[in-house]
């Protein structure tokens, strides 16, 4: 493509954005090299106030220096120019990164801290899987992600306890720091560049683990699946960090409350048609934060017919295993992703066998006959369970 309109286009798109534009106003010389000199720049900030700039100027010849923010490889150049070229032929010097500052800035020890980055990207699952596993974030953030948005984000997700610092134009004469609730941190405009800390100042009510019995979550009644179904299936799914589960007919949520204990990053979402049975899932994902549990109130053929995101890895049936729903799980699982289903009917069980074999999956049928002690007459006897089949498959490789 070449002409006199690509250029313009090109021209467009290299244009500086204005907001950031940074003019030279002076220079000063503060060591001379052979192939590399170091300049102190003073510079007219789009606020009107000047900062100081320090940089790296080549001389030509051998070797090449790309100058960038705070520590290349956190969130940085440094990861894309790894792409390219062997570590071994490139030497980095990292400077104290945004984190670190405003982590010094707020009084807060970051070897606990989990990062991620919004700028550019869509996908909240990480701020959300951070947001169940450690006490404090640090979000990059960028134009459309910035704090107001996240404070918004977490907010529609349900997400109370903790507490918002932002850092604005870290560094620069115009710094602004602030600490407020996710609430307020959601309805103010704030300047960009910026920074934001998320810290966890109240614990879940219930702890985030495996093995729930019934007591502490809400649940319909009969409505949780039993334990050593659980537990199987979780070991079935064999779960990934940075995977994606769906759980449709979820019930009480409990297998993607537990899935979310062992998932440390990636994405749950727990589909229930049924609204009393929603309402459950979003009060345990409240009392457990489980905060990277999405809880979607739909039935699972529309979910399947209407889930636009990216495919699953991991699909759990926990009911209603239809032809129909088998046939969209299969087509909406990724290549080399598990399915597993439970069935107590064995017509259901027939539907997931003969839905699985005509399409040549590898499968394997489980069936659990659990049984719990129970007192009787100062000694114990054993209550059968009613018996559970357990179906595992994998999708093939495409």
């Amino acid at each position: 493509m070449t002409g006199p309109h690509v250029s313009r286009r090109i021209g467009a798109l290299l244009r500086p954005d204005a907001r950031f534009v940074e003019r030279v106003e002076g220079r000063r010389r503060t060591w001379e090299g052979t192939i590399f000199s170091a300049d102190v720049l003073t510079v007219g900030l789009p606020d009107g106030t000047q900062g100081r700039r320090e940089v790296a100027v080549h001389h030509g010849g051998a070797g090449a220096c790309v100058v960038a923010d705070g520590d290349p490889l956190l969130f940085g150049i440094g990861a894309t120019l790894l792409r390219y070229f062997p570590a071994a032929e490139l030497t980095f010097h990292p400077n104290v990164s945004a984190m670190q500052a405003a982590c010094a800035r707020f009084g807060l020890p970051w070897h606990d801290c989990r990062a991620v980055s919004l700028h550019g990207r869509d996908d909240p699952a990480p701020l959300f899987a951070a947001l169940t596993h450690v006490n404090l974030v640090a979000a990059y953030t960028g134009p459309g992600s910035g704090p107001g948005e996240i404070a918004r984000l977490a907010l529609d997700r349900g997400v109370t306890g903790w507490r918002m610092h932002v850092a604005e134009v870290l560094g620069r004469p115009a710094e602004r720091l602030a600490t407020l609730s996710l609430d307020e941190a959601a309805g103010r405009t704030w300047q960009e560049p910026n920074m934001v800390l998320l810290e966890r100042m109240a614990s879940p009510s219930l702890p985030l683990c495996l093995g729930w019995q019934g007591a502490g979550l809400a649940h319909q009644d009969g409505l949780m699946t039993k334990l050593p179904v659980r537990a199987t299936a979780l070991s079935l799914l064999r779960l990934e960090p940075g995977g994606v589960l769906w759980d449709l007919g979820a019930g009480s949520g409990a297998v993607s409350l537990e899935a979310a204990r062992l998932m440390t990053s990636g994405r749950i979402v727990s589909v229930e048609r049924k609204p009393e049975r929603f309402e459950d899932i979003r009060l345990n994902i409240v009392r457990t934060g489980a905060w990277m549990v999405e809880a979607v109130l739909d039935t699972v053929e529309n979910f399947l017919d209407g889930a636009s995101d990216q495919n699953p890895d991991r699909i759990f049936l926990g009911g209603g295993a239809t032809s129909d729903v088998l046939e969209r799980c299969r087509e909406r699982l990724a290549p080399g992703g598990r399915l597993v289903a439970t069935a107590v009917l064995l017509s259901t069980l027939d539907i997931l066998r003969h839905g699985l074999e005509r399409p040549g999956w590898d499968f394997a049928i489980h069936q659990l006959m659990h049984q719990v002690s129970v007192p009787l007459g100062g000694d114990l006897r054993l209550v059968p369970d009613n018996p559970v089949f357990l179906v595992e498959a994998r999708k093939p490789e495409a």
